[in-house]
């Protein structure tokens, strides 16, 4: 446990204060609390500086239609006549129009929609509850005093400004799952807490819902901790059968859950919407070890998106096998600075050379070990939020030298103390890094969301409806998406279609001007500087 050196203790003020940490500190669910409401009240100050980002990724734009297809209380919508056109990345056309992906993070997004009119609400509420949560799991490995620094240092690095809290792709809800998975694995071995089963299978409920694929393997992982300690904490032998009733319940309930979703969206409940999509536009597989795949039978139409895509993809695939090093190097180093920063300052006390003493050291080595080398390092594309169901527990693993370190005194000096502070120090000054880049113009969104929120406000204040067919150029970037349409598209002021050739284009306007004769049609050149957005008549779009 980090304390106040002696002299912090004679003083007045400091002594307070540190007295007023430890009294929060060991007062664990108004600890939680106090994480919660600090993230998001930070954060709302930030505001006006900050505001809700603006959605520019392919991810986003998914995950939101997933958001608008649970607000319109649905859970998929039928294929549009016309599809061809609004084919767009991580979006399945048929047999349904849907989103890709799990749920969870839809629904949050959704009650943001319905209860705030904002999906970004439910990404701020739920960034809230993510430190809170980390908070809380911190709590069953450390000690008190380390638990509430952990959820502070969390929060500065993670909660505030990192795309967990600032963007539609999710991390945040993963994290909360996993977190409440690994709260309660010491707290059932260290007293018999019937409680913490449901805790346990709620966890796990959230990342089937959430991150399925890393989340069967941190549940594994988990498993083998609880068949190791079975024999050597009583607390776990005296749980009984009845009380892993509510825990069956609520897992039974997810997996019914997830085959509904499957079964609406893919036909099959046995199909995951994703490995749908992956089957029907992607070629290069998700995992390094797995072989290239057949030529998709979707997407051959649309060679300015999918043929981009691929080539980020396959180029991927084929650089982690050329070289599996540099493969697992790469995402070790995205990982670190994703969570620590501050290269390479902070290596140190992360890779201490400490033996592993207490269970709580020996299990975190080895779910990180585990959960990294299985669920992570064999993936062909590494993004951040799928090491969201352990980002409690590498803060686990860091506060745990860090209290190693705090106790090194050669020669009777207090020098480990001074490095742990040391350390501590560099996380808050990243925050204000932070800060100082915010206020100084640093944090601007993205040119490509923001161009395209401009040209869809712009279509917003027109009267009546607009059509918008969208032309690329050879030299199109794939990441640039302009297609993107809430999940009842001929209800949408504004409906954004792919112009494919004149043909098919002039039907696309004729199915409209039968339907929906008050809406106008457009046609934007995406790739002029900037995006050049003309009205068009049929005639104009059939030369």
């Amino acid at each position: 446990m980090i304390a106040a050196p002696p002299a912090a203790a004679k003083a007045g003020s400091p002594n307070r204060l540190f007295h007023a940490y430890e009294w929060l500190a060991h007062r664990e669910l108004l600890a939680c609390a106090a994480i919660f409401f600090l993230t998001l009240g930070i954060r709302a100050a930030l505001l006006p500086w900050y505001p809700a980002p603006l959605p520019g990724v392919h991810d986003e734009f998914s995950y939101l239609l997933a958001a608008d297809t649970y607000a319109s209380g649905r859970v998929a919508n039928p294929p549009h006549p016309m599809w061809q056109h609004f084919e767009t990345p991580l979006e399945i056309m048929q047999p349904a129009y849907a989103s890709q992906y799990p749920a969870l993070q839809g629904l949050v997004l959704a009650l943001g929609q319905k209860l705030f009119g904002s999906p970004w609400a439910g990404v701020f509420l739920s960034a809230g509850l993510m430190c809170a949560a980390v908070c809380w799991m911190l709590q069953g490995w450390l000690t008190p005093n380390l638990a509430l620094l952990g959820g502070l240092l969390f929060m500065l690095r993670i909660g505030i400004f990192s795309y967990w809290m600032n963007s539609y792709w999710g991390g945040a809800v993963a994290v909360i799952g996993g977190s409440l998975l690994l709260g309660a694995l010491p707290r059932l071995w260290r007293r018999t807490q019937p409680a913490q089963l449901t805790i346990f299978a709620l966890g796990l409920a959230i990342l089937m819902h959430s991150r399925p694929w890393e989340g069967a393997v941190l549940g594994a992982a988990v498993f083998a901790v609880l068949a190791r300690m079975w024999r050597k904490t009583p607390p776990l032998r005296a749980l009984k059968l009845r009380h892993a009733i509510p825990a069956v319940a609520i897992l039974a309930s997810a997996f019914g859950a997830v085959a509904y979703q499957d079964y609406r969206i893919t036909g099959s409940p046995l199909t995951l919407p994703h490995a749908l999509y992956d089957k029907q536009y992607l070629m290069a597989p998700n995992f390094l070890f797995l072989p290239l795949g057949p030529e998709p039978p979707l997407g051959k139409h649309i060679p300015d998106v999918y043929a981009g895509a691929q080539g980020i993809f396959t180029s991927a695939w084929r650089a982690g096998r050329q070289d599996p090093l540099a493969s697992v190097l790469g995402k070790s180093a995205e990982i670190y600075d994703f969570f620590f920063g501050f290269w390479p300052m902070l290596i140190p006390p992360l890779l201490w050379p400490y033996r592993l003493k207490t269970m709580e050291e020996r299990a975190t080595a080895f779910i990180l070990v585990v959960f990294l080398a299985v669920a992570i390092f064999p993936l062909t594309v590494l993004s951040l939020h799928y090491v969201a169901p352990v980002a409690g527990l590498l803060y686990v693993r860091f506060l745990q030298t860090l209290s190693r370190l705090h106790a090194w005194r050669p020669a009777g000096r207090p020098l480990g103390f001074a490095a742990a502070v040391f350390f501590v120090t560099l996380l808050v000054c990243m925050f204000g890094l932070n800060l100082s880049l915010l206020f100084h113009g640093g944090m601007a969104p993205w040119a490509f969301a923001a161009a395209r929120n401009s040209v869809a406000q712009e279509l917003a204040h027109k009267p009546g409806r607009q059509l918008v067919l969208v032309r690329y150029a050879a030299n199109h970037n794939p990441l640039e998406e302009w297609v993107w349409n809430r999940a009842d598209i001929d209800a949408s002021q504004t409906v954004w279609a792919r112009a494919i050739d004149p043909k098919e284009d002039q039907e696309v306007i004729q199915y409209y001007g039968n339907r929906q004769p008050d809406r106008k049609v457009w046609m934007l050149d995406a790739d002029q500087t900037p995006p050049l957005l003309a009205g068009v008549s049929g005639k104009d779009t059939a030369k």
